[in-house]
C-alpha cells in the first residue's frame, strides 16, 4: 500500500513539473539551471559569455571596447544610453562578474532561466550572492544581420 502511494506521488509530481513547460522550466523550478561552457557561436548564450569575458578583462578600457561591440545598434546610436552604459551599467557588470561565473578561468556560468519574446530574450544567470538569478536582455539587431545584442539592461 505504501509503495503505491509513493509511486502515485511520483507520477503526480512528474506530471505537475511537465505541465510547467518542459525541461528548461523543470530545471528552473528545481533551481538546477544549465551549465554553459561552450555555447554555439551566435546564440544568446554565447553573447552572455562574451559579456562576461569583456567584464573580466583586466584593462577596463579594453573591456569596455569589447563590451560596447556587444550592444544593440539602438543603444549605440543614443549618446545618453552610451553614457549610462559606460559610466554606470558597465562598471556594475565588472563588479558583479565574478559572482555570475561558476568557473572564472573558463568563463562558465549557469543559465537559470531563458524567456523569449519574439526578437527579444531575457537570460537569467545564477548569482552566487543572491537567491534570485540576475537577468540580461538581448534583442536581435537588424542592422547587424539580426545578431543577438545587449539591449536595455544587463546584470
Amino acid at each position: 500500500m505504501r509503495l503505491r502511494l509513493i509511486v502515485a506521488a511520483i507520477i503526480v509530481s512528474s506530471a505537475a513539473l511537465m505541465a510547467l513547460g518542459g525541461c528548461q522550466r523543470i530545471k528552473t523550478t528545481l533551481g538546477l539551471g544549465d551549465r554553459i561552457a561552450t555555447p554555439d557561436p551566435g546564440t544568446p548564450e554565447a553573447v552572455i559569455q562574451d559579456v562576461l569575458k569583456a567584464a573580466r578583462t583586466k584593462d577596463e578600457a579594453d573591456g569596455w571596447e569589447a563590451f560596447s561591440n556587444l550592444l544593440h545598434s539602438r543603444e549605440l546610436s543614443s549618446p545618453a544610453a552610451m553614457n549610462e552604459w559606460q559610466t554606470m551599467l558597465y562598471p556594475t557588470i565588472r563588479r558583479k562578474v565574478d559572482l555570475l561565473l561558476e568557473d572564472r578561468s573558463a568563463l562558465i556560468y549557469r543559465l537559470m532561466d531563458k524567456r523569449e519574446d519574439g526578437k527579444e530574450v531575457k537570460i537569467f544567470v545564477k548569482n552566487s550572492q543572491s537567491d534570485v538569478p540576475t537577468p540580461c536582455t538581448l534583442r536581435q539587431d537588424p542592422e547587424r544581420g539580426n545578431a543577438w545584442r545587449v539591449f536595455s539592461a544587463c546584470f
